[in-house]
């Protein structure tokens, strides 16, 4: 039975090839989709969870995209008064404020960091982000020369980093946020400053505003549950030249955004299939006119008709197997790849899907398209298995 299904691939090669190539495609686009989603949607979910601001604030003058700085690990050095952060904190409908220190992109003495990455003073005494993964190693605050790595800052040692000539005892890799803290490397504030104080092309801006223990580069804030975010917005830019940015606001656009992209992706993705499995019932159907010679001589030697629905459906389960698998790695790349390319164009929460989440989505991804190719394949097998031998033999056809 398999050597005939082999066999009959074979001979028809070019059609075979044809509907695997075309499966493979709507495989691909279904599977690099579910697994896009899935990390966007993680991201969305987490960054809520873990990040925990309602508004950030950066300074006035900061003109880079919302989403890279709270999504892309983006840096801008642009800084703002220390005592900004004790005015929001006493605005009506803040719960609580704690302000950051953003340094420049950062280079390993050996290794590429990545100019994503970012080092980010924060304060312990007002901080709630950082102190859930100091708890977790008994301690209350982070020594000098002591970080935090984020989730997707690459490290070559297990509990040492060498930035700019100074090393650093890592007392903890953070689990993923889905935000820029993913991308940061946590220290304590003092030392984020002295680092920055030390970088000669940041002088001008020193000279301008001042030295570095004075400054702050954003401020994270809570706001009182049932409180009016746009009124606390206002209040917030009548502190000062400050930019208020309204976590929930950019979220709710790059979800959007991401809809609108993965619903077309999707049609495509759909289309691709259904042409690819209406080519398979046309093949199959036509076969039983085609082949009914071969198929009756089959029933002649003793073969049974459900022998002959074997054969076909059989054929029709080896041509999707084969495109699915072939798909899933087409997928995997064009996942990849499509991540990349958005990632150049704008940041956003992103989580990796978990290896369970992707092998569930492969098994039933074959699964799926297998059965539908077996099911294409149905109404040819069970016209197939009907052949009457008598009347191949005397007629040579039939109806």
């Amino acid at each position: 039975m398999i050597f005939l299904i082999w066999k009959s691939l074979l001979h028809r090669r070019l059609q075979s090839s044809a509907i695997i190539v075309s499966i493979a495609v709507g495989v691909a686009i279904f599977f690099s989709v579910a697994t896009m989603y899935n990390g966007v949607t993680s991201g969305m979910e987490l960054s809520k969870q873990r990040m925990g601001a309602d508004i950030v604030i950066v300074p006035f003058g900061v003109t880079l995209e919302p989403s890279l700085l709270l999504f892309g690990g983006a840096t801008a050095n642009s800084y703002m008064p220390k005592n900004y952060a004790d005015e929001v904190r006493a605005l009506p409908g803040v719960r609580t404020a704690t302000p950051q220190f953003y340094t420049h992109s950062l280079t390993a003495d050996c290794h590429d960091i990545g100019a994503q990455n970012r080092m980010i003073g924060y304060d312990s005494a007002s901080d709630w982000i950082i102190a859930p993964w100091l708890k977790k190693i008994h301690k209350t605050e982070l020594k000098d020369d002591e970080v935090i790595l984020g989730a997707k800052v690459p490290t070559w040692t297990q509990d040492k980093i060498s930035i700019l000539g100074q090393w650093y005892k890592i007392v903890a890799v953070a689990e993923e946020t889905g935000t820029t803290l993913d991308y940061s490397l946590l220290v304590s504030m003092n030392e984020a400053r002295r680092v920055v104080a030390k970088d000669k092309s940041l002088q001008p801006v020193w000279d301008k505003q001042g030295p570095p223990d004075g400054l702050i580069s954003t401020i994270l804030v809570q706001i009182d549950e049932g409180a009016d975010i746009n009124q606390v917005v206002t209040a917030i830019q009548n502190v000062g030249l400050m930019k208020p940015i309204v976590a929930a606001e950019v979220k709710k656009r790059i979800a959007e955004q991401f809809t609108v992209f993965v619903l077309l992706i999707g049609i495509v993705g759909i289309l691709a299939v259904g042409t690819s499995l209406l080519q398979l019932f046309s093949r199959f159907y036509t076969l039983t006119w085609e082949r009914q010679a071969e198929w009756g001589l089959y029933l002649a030697f003793g073969a049974c008709g459900r022998d002959i629905g074997a054969v076909i459906t059989g054929e029709a389960v080896a041509v999707s197997l084969t495109g699915s698998v072939a798909g899933l790695i087409l997928g995997g790349g064009l996942y990849q790849g499509s991540l990349a390319l958005l990632e150049s164009y704008q940041a956003f929460p992103f989580v990796q899907p978990t290896w369970g989440f992707i092998a569930a989505t492969a098994i039933g991804t074959i699964g799926l398209f297998t059965g539908l190719g077996a099911l294409a394949a149905w109404l040819p097998a069970y016209r197939g298995s009907r052949i009457d031998p008598s009347v191949i033999m005397t007629r040579g056809e039939f109806d």
